[in-house]
């Protein structure tokens, strides 16, 4: 444990003095995070924060066969987690590295101003399928003035790195993201790995949900994504790539739009993990992709008849 320990103030030292900016900036982003944090109108309906036993999340039988799971814990994950509810070195080792890695391939003018652990790993509603949630947080107008265009650049690359890799740590997968300085993040437990402490102390905290509005809209989108199923095997391939891609923009809106006026447990996010749990965000994806493939491919047999 205390050469653990040692090696993890050590990186902590070297990126501090390379890449990493302490001072006014990070101060910024602290309080525009603890602004963040308290979210829109958390006891509004379908999202009212209640106090009911622990182990009842009120999802029925979507939240078995999807996954999703967001009942609150009495603990936190001690496999991640000491008793003083500090990050284990070694963890912190790992994930520094990672997203050290990581941020040096990308190979942009911006500063690190923290690294993050967030999302259900660092609350109370973690499951067995929770990722790790690894957030480099930078200031994209420092890379280009045209942040939308920062921002995509960005997306791509965490997408194809978390396509291209599957690393886990005590079974949970490492999801990597570089968020804004200015963007807002609706967690409720944020823990910087950087300064070794918590940025928002996570609750145990229940939340109710209403169960019909989560079962109507996820079974609506897979329905949709079903239809667009049907399409590819009529090899309607642009039908097929603008219906993906039109579905995957609905959902990314609707999940930020949840973010934004209920937090992590609006139904909103709830539908999206359970489609991300359930793999329909996958199976859009893969449609997606091979429908583009097959518009862009000739047939030679067909062609020559």
């Amino acid at each position: 444990m205390l050469e653990e320990w040692e090696e993890y103030q050590s990186i902590l030292k070297e990126m501090k003095t390379t890449q990493v900016v302490q001072g006014k900036y990070r101060k910024q982003w602290k309080k525009g995070l603890a602004v963040a944090s308290k979210g829109g109108q958390p006891n509004t309906a379908p999202y009212i924060k209640t106090v009911p036993p622990l182990g009842k999340s009120g999802l029925g039988p979507l939240e078995e066969a999807e996954g999703l799971v967001p009942d609150i814990k009495e603990d936190l994950n001690r496999g991640i987690w000491n008793e003083d509810d500090r990050i284990k070195p070694k963890i912190a080792v790992k994930l520094l590295r990672i997203a050290e890695d990581f941020y040096k391939k990308l190979d942009i003018p911006a500063d690190i101003l923290n690294i993050t652990l967030t999302g259900s790993m660092a609350n109370y509603n973690w499951t067995e399928k929770s990722d790790l949630d690894l957030h480099i947080v930078i200031d994209y107008s420092s890379v280009d003035e045209n942040v939308e265009l920062v921002e995509k650049y960005l997306s791509e690359a965490k997408t194809n790195w978390n396509r291209n890799h599957e690393i886990m740590i005590d079974g949970h997968e490492v999801e990597i993201y570089v968020q804004n300085i200015n963007e807002p993040h609706h967690s409720t437990g944020v823990y910087s790995i950087l300064d070794n402490d918590w940025l928002i102390v996570p609750e145990p905290a229940e939340f109710e949900v209403s169960e019909d509005a989560i079962e109507q809209k996820y079974k609506s989108i897979q329905q949709t994504i079903e239809m667009i199923e049907k399409l590819q095997k009529d090899k309607k391939y642009e039908e097929v790539y603008g219906d993906a891609d039109r579905l995957k923009g609905k959902i990314r809106n609707y999940r930020q739009s949840g973010l934004e006026t209920g937090g992590e447990f609006s139904v909103e996010n709830l539908v999206f993990k359970a489609l991300r749990n359930g793999g329909e965000l996958e199976k859009m994806s893969d449609l997606k992709r091979e429908a583009y493939d097959n518009m862009m491919s000739i047939n030679e047999a067909k062609r020559k008849k």
